[in-house]
Parts: structure tokens; sequence; C-alpha cells
């Protein structure tokens, strides 16, 4: 008996203070908490990240831990983790899916950087802060969800997703990054009201771009962000937004008619706007930013007015947008 008490001891020191080498992870105990450290490179298929280890909760996912895992085709990060390290799953060139926990508070520089089989990311609503080039060279990345929760958008950090149709920029952020959507084959962008920085070509080489919608004024150097963009661009704003005359860095200006409430049940959906007497508005959906439909019209009276949308819920993200026929 007091031979086998050496090493269980010795086990029982190390998960207090080292490394201890799971399949296909290699865990780091320190005090009460968990980080990952590394991954076999020859762990293939969908990995599940747990949430404890040794009774421990995992918290961390350190920086490099899965760096050009190839084989990897999809992760699942749980809540109990709080960051994730840059580099993090850099070149892991197979994986299509992530899912990211909902306490995770950054996407730091380089996380994802080179994966170019991810197709679709939800960022959860605890992440303020987005990276240097933390999605950059995504090349497969065809849908992004960025949370109100954001306040900035790093540098390059969607550098080259060129799959990359339509992208909102939430309210709350207010910087984007330099070169931060370059090479991006963005069709859309809706910029929120709270954005004052747009960086040094930001939107530069977005060779599809068609329509730009400020939901706020004007950003700062809006002229040379979007200076290689299509002669189809149109620039979207709500009346009595400042900072725009006809035209904004080349491109025309719509003024759009500006919604003062709306509903958040998925369905009845109801908007509240200031009409003119007299004139008509056309009120449009879309699920994408893209494609566009009218789904009521609405005569103005003077006053406020509101719209119900009555169809059945749909299940999926919506967007609204009202005009004015002139």
């Amino acid at each position: 008996m007091k031979i086998s008490l050496i090493p269980l001891f010795a086990s029982a020191l190390m998960l207090l203070i080292g490394e201890v080498h799971g399949d296909p992870l290699t865990y780091k105990v320190a005090g009460g908490k968990v980080s990952i450290v590394n991954c076999d490179k020859k762990a293939s298929g969908e990995l599940v990240i747990p949430s404890s280890y040794a009774e421990k909760p995992v918290t961390s996912i350190e920086r490099n831990a899965f760096n050009s895992c190839s084989r990897l085709t999809a992760v699942s990060i749980p809540d109990s983790v709080t960051s994730i390290g840059d580099r993090a799953f850099r070149y892991c060139s197979q994986l299509t899916s992530v899912t990211i926990g909902n306490s995770v508070t950054s996407i730091e520089g380089w996380t994802f950087d080179y994966c170019g089989n991810l197709t679709s990311v939800i960022i959860p609503e605890s992440v303020t802060r987005i990276g240097k080039k933390a999605f950059a060279h995504c090349s497969g990345l065809t849908s992004v969800i960025i949370p109100e929760s954001v306040t900035r958008i790093g540098d390059l950090a969607f550098y080259d997703c060129t799959e990359l149709m339509s992208v909102t920029i939430p309210d709350n952020v207010t910087n984007i990054g330099s070169r931060a959507f370059e090479y991006c084959g963005l069709k859309s962008v809706v910029i929120g009201d709270s954005v004052t920085s747009i960086g040094w070509n930001a939107f530069f080489y977005c060779s599809r771009l068609e329509s730009i919608t400020f939901r706020g004024n004007a950003a700062k150097h809006f002229e040379q962000r979007f200076s290689t963009a299509s002669d189809l661009v149109k620039v979207f704003i709500n009346r009595g937004a400042t900072g725009f005359s006809t035209t904004f860095g080349k491109f025309p200006v719509i003024i759009q008619e500006k919604i003062n409430t709306f509903s958040k049940s998925a369905a009845p959906f109801s908007l509240n706007f200031e009409s003119k007497s007299g004139s008509t508005y056309l009120i449009e959906s879309s699920h994408d930013l893209k494609k566009w439909g009218v789904i009521g019209e609405v005569q103005g009276n003077g006053s406020s007015v509101e719209f119900t949308d009555w169809r059945e819920a749909l299940f999926q993200r919506q967007y609204y947008r009202l005009k004015l026929l002139e």
C-alpha cells in the first residue's frame, strides 16, 4: 500500500500545477482552473471541448492551441471558456463549423486565420471585440452574425473573405479597423449608428458592392474606403442624418424614412414611423440583405403611422426597410 501512494500523490500534484496529456488534448491545470494548451495534429473530425477536466472548469484555450490541426472539421467550445488566445485555430484548413460558447469575451488576433472551409459563424453576445485578422483568409465564409455587444472590429478582421456577400455592423460598434473587409465579396453593407471611425481602406477592393446603408450620421474618411467599388453603389441614409450631400464618396445618396420603433417578436412584426400627408411608403423585407421584396404599402397622413407584417414567422433573421415613393 505504501508504494501505491507515491504515484497517486505525484498525479495529484500535477493536476494542481502542471500539464496533463489527454486524448487528443493537452490540459494545463492551475489552481481551480484548466486551460487547453495543445491538440494532437492527428485529431480529425468533430471535436467537442469538455467544459471540465479533473472536476475543474475549462476556462481558456491558449495561444496556438489548435494551430494547424488541419484534420478537424468541427469544433464546439463550451460556455465555461471565457478566453481564446490568438492564433488558437489558425490554419485549421478543414474546419467547416465552429460553435463559440456564450462566455467568450473577445475573438483575438488571427484566431481563425486561414480557416478556408469555415462557412458560417455566429459570434455570441458575450463578445465585445473582434481582433486583428480574426477571420482573415476565411475564403469560404458566406455568413457572419456580429452581435450588438461588439464595440470594435480590428484591422483586417475579415480580410479576403471572398464569399462574404453581406454584413451588418451593429449599432454599438464605434470603430471599424483598417482594411477590415478588404477583398471581401460584399454586395451590401449596413453600418450602425455609432460608427465614428472607418479605418484606412476598410472596404477596399469590394468590387461587387451595390449598397451601403448608414443607420446614423456619416463616418469619417468614407471617400477613400470604397474607392474601387462598383459604379452601381448607392448610399442609403435616414432623413436628418448629417455629413451627407446628394453624393457621398462619389456615390448617389438616397434618403430612407427612419423607423422610430419596432416590435421584437417573430410574428406579427410591427414598425412605426413619421409620415408626410399624401405620400406613399413601401415596406420591404429581406432575410439576407441581398434580395428585397415589397410586402406592403402605407399612405402617409402627416403624423405617426404603423405597419404590421401579419405573415407567419420565417424563423430566421429578418430585415425591414422603408422607402418613400417620390
